[in-house]
């Protein structure tokens, strides 16, 4: 009995031994990222934990907010501008009504100065986003409903394309079961900079990649943020290969109960030979480019086995109903 007491000890001391072993190999560590900035075109994907917000700044210092998270990340995203030095937006943009794009916005707005502000155009009935839209009118904000062909031009030749909503009423209204209108109607831009190109998808799903692809949109890009946080249901094989993008980005959080990114999604982004990046494994990630080349700095690296293995679903990737879909009216 003694013999199997010790025996017992020294394979529980082995097993914690290699836990963590194993634990100081696989967990995301701090690196440092020192990268020239200056005369280089800038885009942040944010670590917002689940949700979305990626900041562009331009060579001349010009500066785009694309969603800005959950509520509870108003504070870092804002922290974030701080960090970069940013005083005024000269766009913010929220690809949809949903909480984990829009919770953070209005923070943005109380902290800095916003001259434009692009929207989906869709209805949408939630406290947070009637407080929103209350905001921006308030503030006397130029407030801009987005539509395919429309055109942002910002500085040193860099320009924004909105690709979706279509526009002029022509909303997609026939979605999966249990998809979401809000989401197939996401503001998606596709970013130009020199040979450098970067495409931002909000949470569309396949319903919005097929009509893009159907309508011919120049969806070219060299970087993708990956549609509605990886998604099983967004960034089809079909989408890859038109976009034929050399990385991807992935913005989730860690222990989300959705099950991002889905197993099947990096499975894609791996048979096509796309680069990955998550913001719940590697933090903030920085994507720099002079036009020609660009470079990726992420906060946090992991192991590559990590980044391949996705989430286990836990909950429905449910989201609120919308009331209806169309113009808010806005003045």
């Amino acid at each position: 009995m003694r013999v199997l007491k010790v025996l017992f000890a020294i394979a529980l001391v082995v097993a914690i031994v290699v836990g963590v072993i194993y634990w100081l190999r696989t967990r995301p560590r701090e690196v440092p990222t020192p990268f020239l900035t200056q005369g280089r075109l800038q885009v942040y994907a944010l670590d917002v934990g689940q949700g979305d917000s990626s900041l562009i700044i331009t060579p001349e210092g010009k500066s785009v907010l694309i969603d800005a998270g959950p509520p509870q990340a108003g504070d870092e995203v804002v922290a974030a501008l701080q960090k970069k030095n940013i005083k005024s937006l000269d766009l913010a943009v929220v690809t949809h009504p949903h909480a984990d794009h829009i919770g953070g916005m209005r923070s943005v707005l109380e902290s800095v100065e916003v001259k434009n502000f692009l929207d989906s155009g869709q209805i949408f009935a939630s406290n947070e986003y009637e407080r929103l839209l209350r905001a921006i009118k308030e503030k006397q904000i130029k407030f801009i409903e987005a539509k395919k062909g429309m055109k942002f031009d910002l500085d040193s030749g860099a320009k924004l394309e909105a690709l979706n909503p279509q526009g002029d009423g022509q909303w997609i209204t026939k979605v999966r079961s249990g998809g979401s209108v809000e989401n197939a109607n996401s503001v998606v831009l596709l970013l130009n900079y020199g040979s450098f190109s970067m495409l931002f998808t909000g949470d569309a799903e396949f319903e919005t990649e097929a009509l893009m692809m159907k309508s011919s949109a120049p969806l070219g890009a060299r970087v993708l943020k990956a549609g509605h946080h990886g998604s099983r249901h967004a960034t089809s094989g079909r989408f890859l290969e038109t976009v034929s993008p050399e990385a991807a980005i992935i913005s989730c959080g860690a222990g989300n109960r959705y099950g991002h990114p889905a197993q099947p999604t990096l499975d894609r982004l791996q048979k096509a030979g796309v680069k990955i990046y998550r913001t719940d494994l590697n933090g903030e990630i920085a994507i720099i480019t002079d036009g020609t080349k660009f470079e990726i700095h992420t906060a946090k690296q992991p192991i590559q086995v990590a980044l391949w293995r996705g989430r286990i679903e836990s909950g429905a990737e449910s989201v609120p109903r919308a009331v209806a879909s169309g113009a808010h009216g806005i003045k």
